[in-house]
């Protein structure tokens, strides 16, 4: 087994190892970035990049963000069309006005191809060097260094840094208990052709339908004609289902009243695949021990919106800022990666909270159609609705049960 020496170390190259990477490259640092799979790979994934990711990657050095809109295959989208439980729609742009020669605020796009496009710039840098292939099956503290053992190599490091994913052995090392299935989601996702779709700005099409709440079911429409369709339920509300997860979802597609003319025409273009998101409800130590805990290892995905990779990304950043400070001080110590979760829990865990309670709220069909119903018939509600994804005062609203009464007497 080779010995290999860094500064620091990054299991998992998906978009939150990554971006944690690209933004340390400049300080020189040694890094190591060891990935199970070998790059290109699929992820299951709704592929919607919003603007979190656009922002994230403009902050990645050496102009990411161009190269990601010269580069990367990809389809634009404008907005959010919400299916309410009385199945009417609520289009949502993000912005207030859209049609714009500028790129637009998001994109769906395949993560075999946006994962592998931030993975390539990884070896623009001397300083980064990448170990595909490589499982990690061991991380120990020696003394005042961190030691990760994979198959083939040893590393050793001042700090190791988890983004590998919901089963991270990183989080293991750090937070060894099992965390209740409340906080997880399951999704599953297959590609569709030939998907009757409406909107001509490409609208990631969100349904929210009575067996499903407070989960949904997506449309996504993705490059070459084909649809990213699936649904996401929480874990815990898996086993009260009747049926396989896998029936259910084919039987809404082909005999919902709302859906089954979208896909009469339709072909399935892929095999039905399922994956687990851990949703930014847990309460868990996501530092300690030499270790940060990033991306889906660190529990950070929206429990509403079931948006994961910009703020795995945004965790990427944190880190960044946090890891430079602690080889600036010398200081490796909990209290100086303390940080880390004062950061997290200031960017991202209090918009998460908010998101809980909307996700609370959003188990009542009779709400959810409220808000539709009256916010097509009203630009203030439309104008919260836009600006919530930029505002966290915005989104706050929806969460008073005094502006639920509001509305109901507009």
């Amino acid at each position: 087994m080779t010995k290999q020496d860094f500064d620091i170390i990054i299991i998992g190259a998906g978009p939150a190892g990554t971006t944690l990477a690209l933004n340390l490259a400049p300080t020189g640092l040694r890094i190591a970035v060891i990935e199970k799979e070998v790059f290109p790979r699929d992820k299951i994934c709704g592929d919607a990049l919003g603007g979190k990711v656009m922002n994230a990657l403009k902050r990645i050095p050496d102009n990411a963000y161009n190269d990601f809109l010269h580069q990367v295959n990809k389809t634009p989208s404008w907005g959010i069309r919400f299916v309410a439980p009385n199945l009417k729609f609520l289009d949502v742009p993000f912005k207030l006005t859209y049609h714009s020669p500028e790129p637009a605020p998001g994109y769906l796009c395949r993560r075999r191809d946006f994962d592998y496009y931030l993975f390539n710039r990884l070896k623009k840098y001397p300083n980064i060097r990448v170990f595909q292939g490589e499982k990690v099956i061991l991380i120990k503290k020696i003394h005042e260094r961190i030691m990760v053992e994979s198959g083939n190599n040893c590393f050793y490091g001042n700090l190791v840094a988890g983004a590998d994913g919901v089963h991270s052995s990183a989080r293991k090392f750090l937070h060894p208990e099992t965390i209740n299935k409340k906080h997880f989601c399951v999704g599953i996702r297959a590609y569709f052709d030939n998907v009757s779709y409406p909107e001509p700005d490409h609208f990631i099409e969100l349904v929210f339908l009575k067996e499903l709440l407070p989960g949904y079911l997506w449309i996504f429409p993705s490059e070459n004609g084909l649809t990213n369709v699936g649904l996401g339920i929480r874990q815990d509300k898996v086993k009260q289902g009747k049926e396989n997860l896998v029936t259910f979802f084919l039987r809404l597609i082909k005999e919902h009243p709302f859906l089954c003319p979208r896909f009469k025409n339709a072909r399935q273009a892929s095999r039905i695949e399922a994956h687990t998101l851990p949703l930014g409800t847990a309460s868990l130590p996501r530092s300690g021990n030499r270790t940060l805990l990033l991306g889906d290892a660190a529990f950070l995905v929206d429990p509403f919106t079931g948006e994961g990779i910009g703020n795995a990304m945004a965790s990427g950043e944190i880190a960044a800022k946090v890891i430079k400070n602690c080889f600036n001080t010398n200081d490796f110590s909990d209290q100086a990666l303390k940080q880390y979760d004062c950061d997290i829990q200031r960017r991202l865990i209090a918009e998460f909270k908010t998101s809980a309670k909307i996700q609370r709220l959003a188990k009542s069909a009779f709400l959810f159609d409220l808000i539709v119903n009256k916010a097509r018939k009203n630009q203030e509600i439309r104008n919260i609705l836009i600006g919530m994804y930029d505002d966290e005062n915005l989104k706050k609203k929806l969460t008073r049960p005094g502006y639920y009464l509001r509305v109901l007497f507009q």
